[in-house]
């Protein structure tokens, strides 16, 4: 009975030890995240993603892949990432943090004035605030030494503004993106989404700093998807970032059936 239990606290000792040793083997990364003063920053979720080939009807597509469970920054801007254990050759890190949060929204909306005209300029500034944020991206290699702290220092979002006309006539209900050149961090992270122009042909939203002179226009239509691309998109800087007027022509569209 003694040499049974004796074998049985062995295995389990085993197992633990094992365990142990490999979760041991995973590589940790240490992060900090910063402001543009180098301050630390607290609460900004700090995301890590590789690219996998997946094959689908004989052909290899890139897709981004989570390397690791998102974590968030303590008030020193530190957190740590254990990636997994997967084979990459590009991989990279993300660190995102908004302005307000929607708890800290919900409790500036307590105080929100009464007035009508003074709740609506209250409304417009707390939408608009809830839409900024400051990013950071870096990109990991097989060589990138894991080892050292990794400091994020976060990038504040600027406004982008604009129009879209065609033919001298508003587009509405298009949806439009200004972007950047593409770079092997767009492979891992979406850094510009696309936003739907008002009646008027209007639009606006935050975008990650950059060159930002790329744009995309896509019109849903009855007879089809019109799609336009555009490249070297002048634009005007503004006090938060830039304006961009797209008259455009509706021969340079190119026209998609439905499916």
């Amino acid at each position: 009975m003694i040499a049974k239990n004796t074998c049985i606290a062995s295995v389990v000792f085993w197992f633990a030890t094992s365990t142990c040793v490999f979760a041991d083997d995973r590589q940790r990364i240490s992060i900090q995240v910063v402001d543009e003063q180098a301050k630390p920053v607290e609460g900004a979720t700090v995301a890590a993603r590789y690219l996998k080939t997946v094959q689908q009807n004989g052909k290899d597509y890139p897709v981004p892949m989570e390397l690791t469970p998102s974590q968030t920054t303590d008030a020193n801007g530190r957190c740590e990432l254990t990636l997994g254990d997967v084979d990459w050759s590009l991989a990279g890190l993300e660190a995102h943090r908004v302005e307000l949060t929607t708890e800290e929204a919900m409790k500036l909306c307590d105080d929100a004035p009464r007035d009508p005209v003074e709740r609506e300029a209250f409304d417009r500034e707390l939408n608009d605030r809830c839409q900024r944020f400051g990013s950071a991206y870096q990109v990991l290699t097989p060589n990138t030494d894991l080892d050292e702290l990794v400091t994020l220092k976060l990038a504040k979002a600027i406004k982008v503004t604009g129009r879209v006309r065609v033919d001298g006539r508003p587009l509405e209900e298009a949806f439009v993106t200004i972007h950047s050149r593409k770079t092997q961090v767009d492979e891992l992270f979406a850094r510009s989404a696309p936003k739907l122009t008002d009646h008027e042909g209007r639009f606006s939203f935050y975008a990650v700093p950059g060159d930002l002179d790329r744009a995309r226009v896509i019109a849903e239509r009855s007879n089809g998807i019109h799609v336009l691309t555009l490249a070297d998109v002048p634009s005007k800087r503004t006090s938060t970032g830039f304006h961009f007027e797209l008259d455009t022509e509706a021969k340079h569209y190119t026209l998609e059936k439905r499916p």
